[in-house]
């Protein structure tokens, strides 16, 4: 039986625990999960609760939910591993966070300079969608969060790099450790939210051809996130 959770750090535990659960079981990608209600009565914990962790591992890519049919593996067992190796040992250290974001700015960089060089339009042209509905959701008072995620998931797809793009997948957990953990403890009107027009100037950047200029930028934006963390019980 799964042990109960605390009530703290809820969605953190749900998603480890769920990925424990499929390892330990042996489960392979296309297998159907068992039902929610199963999930829910193991945890003790209520069903919005657990939906708000599934839609994450959606997003991550673990899982596929089907209305009407259940909860499906996604991931392919390597990917999976990964992913519960890195939710199991990422802790809430500042220097475990500020290592992903060295890594991430890394590789972004990279991606920046490949979608330019190989004059990569279809990516080009979707970064500019994003863009555009991140500044309308900002305009009316919203948080871009899904935005932000979609941007920098196009630019690892952009790049052509299936390593790139395997480890950004793996590492999103990050953001719930920065959501659940940081930004919902904090003001999130002030956190985190002098990057949000660094997006629009980076895809301005790739467009004009401009890989320095675009890499600059990016550097800022983690930089920022890099000082917003720093700042935390200071």
């Amino acid at each position: 039986m799964l042990k109960s959770l605390k009530r703290q750090k809820l969605h953190e535990s749900i998603t480890e625990e769920v990925l424990k659960f499929i390892e330990q079981k042996g489960y392979i990608q296309g297998d159907r999960l068992p039902t929610e209600r199963f999930f829910c009565e193991q945890f003790q914990i209520s069903r919005p609760s657990f939906r708000e962790a599934m839609k994450k591992l959606e997003s991550y890519g673990v899982i596929e939910i089907k209305p009407g049919s259940g909860m499906y593996l996604r991931a392919e067992k390597t990917i999976l591993a990964e992913m519960a190796n890195l939710t199991l040992k990422v802790s809430m250290e500042k220097k475990a966070i500020l290592e992903m974001i060295d890594m991430r700015e890394m590789m972004e960089k990279h991606a920046i300079e490949q979608i330019i060089k190989n004059g990569q339009a279809f990516y080009l042209d979707k970064l500019g969608e994003i863009v555009d509905e991140y500044d309308r959701k900002i305009s009316k008072g919203g948080i871009p969060r899904q935005e932000d995620y979609l941007f920098h998931l196009t630019l690892y797809e952009g790049s052509d790099n299936r390593l790139m793009l395997t480890l950004f997948q793996s590492i999103k957990e990050m953001d719930t450790l920065w959501a659940d953990r940081v930004i919902d403890v904090l003001d999130v009107h002030v956190f985190g939210r002098e990057t949000e027009p660094l997006h629009r100037l980076i895809y301005e950047a790739m467009r004009e051809g401009d890989a320095k200029k675009a890499k600059k930028l990016i550097s800022k934006h983690f930089e920022i996130m890099r000082n917003d963390l720093k700042s935390i019980g200071d």
